[in-house]
């Protein structure tokens, strides 16, 4: 019976106690992004100034570059996603500018010819060290200048039902309604 219990609640895609603990919550002051299946404008970032058990109202900027309030009602979100703050790309940077530095490096050197001091096959190690070098610091500068933002998805479900193992062997059904603050 607990088996059976256990499959149906997996097959029916009810989501375990873990899962809806590690949900983030909204609160007012949040950087969010919003995505609604039935305004003009689709996706808004912006700031949340108030939640409503039916409203979310969010302080973007608007097409001016002024700054608008907007009441987006509950029912037409599609997704919800909280800004986790913003980052540089300073290591993906260096990863590319050494790649290309260093290839471009080695085929410059390994196309000469040979001479006295150097072939063309240590002249081609040369150039990947000296290029990839270069090509590392000119992206890591790039990279540092390239901020992005981390986003993560909420949850849409108003209404959460969790299924989980209890003591004796038993099953734990739960039911979390989730209100807005």
């Amino acid at each position: 019976m607990r088996r059976l219990a256990l499959v149906i609640g997996a097959l029916a895609g009810i989501p375990n106690a873990a899962a809806v603990a590690q949900a983030a919550a909204l609160h007012t002051g949040q950087r969010v992004r919003v995505t609604s299946a039935v305004e003009a404008t689709p996706v808004r970032t912006g700031v949340i100034e108030a939640l409503d058990p039916d409203t979310l109202h969010l302080r973007h900027t608007g097409k001016a570059g002024d700054t608008v309030a907007t009441a987006i009602p509950m029912a037409s979100i599609a997704r919800v996603e909280v800004s986790r703050g913003r980052h540089s790309r300073w290591l993906t940077g260096l990863a590319i500018g050494m790649g290309a530095g260093a290839a471009g490096g080695a085929i410059l050197g390994a196309s000469s010819e040979d001479d006295l001091l150097f072939s063309s096959g240590d002249k081609a190690v040369i150039g990947a060290v000296g290029f990839g070098m270069l090509g590392g610091a000119v992206g890591v500068v790039a990279g540092a200048l390239t901020k992005s933002e981390r986003w993560e998805t909420v949850p849409a479900n108003r209404v959460t039902v969790t299924l989980a193992p209890g003591p004796g062997g038993r099953l734990k059904l739960g039911f979390r309604i989730a209100l807005g603050r």
